[in-house]
């Protein structure tokens, strides 16, 4: 009895052991647990409030940066108000993605790296149950990079003279046309520049056949593909020649006419005064008759219903009659808010773009001739006159541009942007591109975050 009784105490007595083995395992999982829960709960915290605060330091600094401001110090002092200093228990870095210290991978195709703003945020938290199995600290490291791109003034779209602004293909969203078609039995030679198509579309270029002839200095340039049959482009058009540009780069012109036009004369002889025209009770463009010789004075003329010109006028900005245009006291900016443009081949049309901002013209506005703005998707068509000369930017961005040869000369000193363009008729189309002549614009600054 003496032994069993041994043995069946030294059993419970082992049976005490286990358990206490069990619950000391038990208590370290529930510590386990516990570190989890709240520790974890505090990292991933900390590490979203790290987050949010590289992300608007980032912000912060980039428009620093295109303010032309300090922006490390911006970025930087963003980040104290987000309670993360350079101090024990955090480090801030504000980099160009040009430094050393920059680790900014994955920036878009063909970025440059100058104009991108990194900022690096590294946080030390402290556990509370974690440091029971010696995690005594964690620590966040997150990163922002944002876009800071200055404005810059530039030439529309390089300064190519005929630039087709759609993106995709005909029958896409409606559209009606293909970007660049080229046909008729006419030569249009394009000097001292080229040609842009934006479009990704295979073909983006389509030659409808005839014994059309198009010439540029500086090539034909199409995103997307060109029509094999596109024999008339000489020298021959590159397809898959660059990226899309994004219309939206640019800053739009905001032309404004604060008063009413007129129109006075009679017997054929006229003269314009600038302002709005085609407005309800006010004098449409124009309704004087007989046709004749129309002289548009200085100054922005809006035209809301449209303008459509018909045979027999002469118009002109040439006020003097001296043959030149003197930048002072002529020129005009031919604004469409609504309605479609004709200017038929019947007419001789002689019109330049205002270049002084004398009188307190708008520097902005120099060089624009005729402007009709994207909400409007108008249908743009010039058909040559014998004569006719158009000189300065004729942007149009959403609209249907028509260029037609009608068997005479007409040239043009102008950079022609339009959504699509087609190219057609028998005469003979001379597009110069002259910087001077044509408008300048400057770039949207940039300011976003890329990571």
């Amino acid at each position: 009895m003496l032994l069993g009784e041994k043995m069946i105490k030294q059993t419970q007595f082992n049976e005490r052991g286990q358990a206490l083995v069990i619950i000391a395992i038990g208590a370290i999982a529930l510590f386990g647990f516990a570190a989890l829960a709240i520790d974890g709960s505090m990292v991933f915290s900390d590490r979203r409030h790290a987050q949010n605060a590289a992300d608007t330091a980032a912000l912060d600094a980039a428009l620093a940066k295109v303010r032309g401001g300090l922006w490390q110090s911006e970025g930087l002092d963003r980040a104290a108000s987000n309670g993360y200093t350079n101090d024990a228990d955090s480090t801030v870095v504000v980099l160009s993605c040009t430094d050393a210290n920059a680790s900014c991978n994955n920036l878009p195709t063909g970025a440059n790296p100058a104009d991108f703003i990194q900022v690096k945020i590294s946080s030390i938290v402290s556990t509370t149950f974690a440091r029971i199995i010696g995690v005594a600290h964690i620590t966040n490291k997150v990163d922002a990079i944002a876009r800071a791109t200055v404005p810059e003034v530039s030439q529309w779209f390089d300064g190519k003279a005929l630039v087709s602004l759609m993106e995709g293909c005909k029958g896409e969203n409606g559209d009606p046309n293909n970007p660049l078609t080229v046909g008729g039995n006419g030569t249009t030679i394009v000097n001292n520049s080229g040609i842009f198509v934006n479009s990704s579309c295979v073909p983006a270029l389509i030659d409808n056949g005839g014994s059309n002839l198009v010439t540029t200095d500086e090539g034909v340039c199409v995103v997307g593909g060109v029509d094999p049959g596109a024999n008339g482009i000489s020298p021959a058009a590159s397809a898959n020649c660059g990226a899309q540009i994004d219309p939206d780069m640019y800053k739009l012109p905001n032309p404004v006419c604060g008063q009413d036009g007129s129109i006075t004369g009679s017997g054929g002889n006229y003269e314009a005064w600038p302002g709005n025209f085609n407005t309800s009770g006010n004098q449409t463009f124009p309704d004087v008759s007989p046709s004749g010789t129309l002289l548009l004075h200085k100054g922005i003329y809006c035209f809301h219903n449209g303008i459509s010109l018909n045979g027999n006028w002469e118009i002109t900005t040439d006020l003097n009659g001296n043959g030149t245009h003197d930048a002072d006291s002529e020129g005009v900016l031919l604004v469409i808010p609504d309605g479609d443009v004709t200017f038929n081949g019947g007419s001789t049309t002689k019109i330049h773009a205002i270049s002084s901002t004398a009188d307190h013209f708008p520097a902005e506005l120099l060089n624009y001739l005729i402007y009709i703005p994207p909400t409007n998707e108008a249908n743009l068509t010039i058909t040559g006159s014998n004569g006719s000369e158009f000189t300065g930017t004729i942007l149009a961005p959403a609209s249907h541009i028509t260029l037609n040869g009608s068997g005479n000369t007409f040239s043009m000193d102008s950079q022609i942007i339009g959504y699509d363009t087609t190219i057609t008729g028998s005469g003979y189309i001379d597009i110069t591109y002259t910087a001077g002549n044509n408008a300048s614009t400057t770039t949207q600054p940039g300011l976003e975050v890329t990571k």
